[in-house]
């Protein structure tokens, strides 16, 4: 994904190196990526305003930053307020009952979703079925849905249907998933030294709860998916992007240069 207009900041002597490979590495390359957000990112989550319950959580060696969201307390959106890409800065000066945000999805190099995004019910981009190259595209993909009747899932794409269930208020589609009915995607590998900053959606199996997370440290993709599995309890969640990524929760500040532009985001504000 072309993200040139970000690239231009820097932290102190932090690398820099494109964040294409969030879009387009495969798990199994050996690859180590460092940028300024992740620097950033690795620091200890601060303390929260927030009534939602962000926690750190270790795992398998790494730390976690984990938004535990039941429904019936939280209203979860998926927005995508500008076609041009919105930074999340701007995003919650207008709208300041936001909670929590993270970035919903990979995206294109025009800043468009790589697949479907349904936002209060009105379909903005269909679903991809097609084959391609990088995460987006490493099948099983999935979707992440939330419905009107207090139900959220993740769901493997092929099998996605709108109709099936209550009426579908919220979606987005990314990829790969990193569990599906318990089973870990199965190219992911034990030990890969693709190692990055992530950020994934996993449902509760009731469908009853959401868990946002993002790595505090460098991690895989088969870390990250025990992450859901063996602390969450989950079984299906899905990876959302890489470097670029970011878990913002009220009393965190303001969010900074590198936090966008997004072409969809996650939000949710208390009922």
């Amino acid at each position: 994904m072309n993200i040139s207009r970000r690239m231009a900041m820097s932290v102190g002597a932090a690398l820099l190196v494109s964040l294409s490979a969030c879009a387009s590495g495969d798990e199994s390359r050996d690859t180590v990526t460092v940028t300024a957000s992740s620097e950033a990112t690795a620091s200890a989550a601060p303390a929260t305003a927030s009534a939602a319950d962000a926690r750190v959580i270790e795992h398998a060696g790494n730390r976690y930053r984990v938004v535990t969201l039941p429904l019936e307390q939280w209203d979860l959106r998926v927005q995508w307020p500008d076609a041009d890409g919105t930074m999340l800065r701007d995003l919650l000066e207008v709208e300041t009952d936001i909670e929590v945000a993270t970035n919903a999805g990979i995206f294109s190099d025009d800043l468009t979703p790589g697949g479907l995004l349904v936002a209060d019910g009105e379909e903005r981009r269909p679903l991809n079925l097609s084959d391609g190259g990088g995460n987006f595209h490493l099948m099983p993909n999935a979707v992440f849905a939330v419905r009107d009747d207090g139900t959220a899932e993740v769901t493997e794409s092929h099998a996605f249907d709108p109709a099936a269930g209550a009426a579908l208020t919220q979606a987005t589609q990314s990829g790969p998933a990193l569990l599906l009915d318990g089973e870990v995607h199965p190219e992911f590998t034990e030990g890969s030294t693709n190692l990055a900053v992530r950020n994934g959606v996993g449902v509760s199996p009731d469908g009853e709860t959401v868990y946002l997370a993002i790595s505090l440290s460098l991690t895989n993709l088969w870390d990250f998916a025990g992450l859901f599995a063996e602390e969450l309890g989950v079984e299906d969640a899905l990876y959302l992007d890489g470097d670029i990524s970011t878990l913002w929760v009220a009393g965190d500040g303001e969010p900074g240069p590198l936090d966008g532009p997004y072409a969809g985001i996650i939000t949710a504000r208390e009922r």
